[in-house]
């Protein structure tokens, strides 16, 4: 599917290297996000939703170059004098910061004051390092209107107009350890979090050296950001656009048996993030009104990345058999993509017993990493085509 103007401009920019698409996809939202600060919202009647976003890039280490894609979209931010936050970890000094970089924009005739940033976080563990009280500040700010109050032991009162804290940071599964899931869960942080989860390149590029063509795309981009950064007030639905909505809306059935750790975020997804992300497909065609087309490129890119956000969440160390799961994928491409089931048996004997190797192999086939076929009297695993 195309997207708007801005991602396919981003989209052509980040096209040669080994980073997965889907990956800079959503660096490009969170770009577009922070161009468009506390001044764009859409307005649901009883409350607003605002554009900003709480994305992670979650992948092995070194692999996917998670920091590095983020650093593209934050270069550009910066460059056009965007405010990114990168290494402040203390609640304080973010709320101190904040408060300094109070901005003012007309809105109908009046002054608007908001303070507004896009933070940075190559690793996302070291932000939330103080625990339950750093996730419950990002909980409480995400969607905070008018005044955010923060009172300090010995600095005082410090108060921020109208903040907006657009979020993207990186992570490695097996940080979203079981008391950490609990914490985000139990906040509701988990909910607002939007996990792209990759684990594989999409090719080999020796030479990532962008083109001409490439880098007028990155110009085009930084001029549509440049533009949004001059737009203000609501953002509104056609009548068509409403209508679509409210019917997909009323037919979205959320399976309260699922993981318990994934059904918040389905919740959010329907209610909040499916609009929020329309908002920002309108915002990057330099559009204050949000059509159903908006609303399908949404729910599309929405729907590429939850497969393996619920894959993500299971490889966190909840599940006892979670981690051998990239091992036997492993296993499975250094050995062409297929291999005998005793050969795979003989790999992992001294660690997993009979039930929990059955489980292995249950829980590889649900996730589409791989299935067992029979072939000459013999069962063989083989390695799945990647989702």
């Amino acid at each position: 599917m195309r997207y708007c103007k801005f991602l396919e401009l981003y989209r052509k920019y980040t096209e040669n290297t080994e980073t997965p698409e889907i990956i800079h996809l959503w660096v490009g939202l969170s770009t577009l996000a922070g161009a468009c600060e506390k001044r764009l919202w859409i307005d649901r009647g009883l409350f607003k939703i605002y554009l900003n976003l709480y994305v992670v890039l979650v992948g092995p280490p070194g692999v996917v170059a998670k920091s590095t894609s983020i650093s593209l979209g934050r270069d550009m931010l910066k460059k056009l004098g965007f405010n990114v936050f990168e290494d402040s970890v203390l609640k304080e000094k973010i709320v101190q910061e904040m408060c300094e970089l109070e901005k003012a924009v007309e809105v109908d005739g009046k002054p608007f004051y908001h303070s507004s940033i896009t933070y940075i976080a190559s690793e996302l563990n070291v932000l939330l390092a103080s625990g339950v009280d750093m996730i419950k500040f990002l909980v409480n700010i995400w969607d905070k209107d008018d005044l955010f109050t923060y009172k300090t032991k010995n600095s005082g009162v410090y108060e921020i107009n109208n903040p907006y804290f657009n979020l993207i940071g990186a992570a490695v599964p097996e940080w979203f350890g079981t008391n950490v899931i609990a914490d985000m869960n139990s906040t509701g942080f988990l909910a607002r979090l939007i996990i792209v989860y990759e684990d594989q390149k999409r090719g080999k590029v020796p030479d990532p050296t962008p083109t001409p063509e490439q880098l007028e795309a990155k110009r085009e981009a930084m001029k549509i950001l440049n533009e949004i950064g001059s737009m203000c007030g609501p953002l509104a639905f056609t009548q068509e656009a409403t209508d679509f909505y409210n019917d997909w809306y009323t037919k979205q059935e959320i399976d309260t048996t699922q993981d318990y750790r994934i059904v918040g975020y389905l919740e959010r997804k329907v209610k909040t993030h499916v609009l929020k992300i329309a908002g920002l497909m309108a915002v990057g065609d330099l559009r204050k009104e949000i059509t159903v087309v908006d609303l399908e490129r949404a729910i599309h890119i929405l729907d590429r990345i939850e497969p393996r956000m619920r894959t993500a969440i299971l490889l966190s160390g909840a599940n006892r058999i979670a981690p051998y799961v990239q091992k036997a994928v492993a296993l499975l491409d250094a050995r062409g993509g297929e291999m005998p089931i005793k050969d795979v048996v003989r790999a992992f004997y001294t660690e997993l017993n009979k039930d929990q190797f059955k489980e292995l192999i249950e829980l590889l086939e649900d996730l589409g990493y791989a299935e067992t076929r029979v072939s000459g009297g013999k069962k063989f695993l083989v390695r799945a085509s990647k989702q």
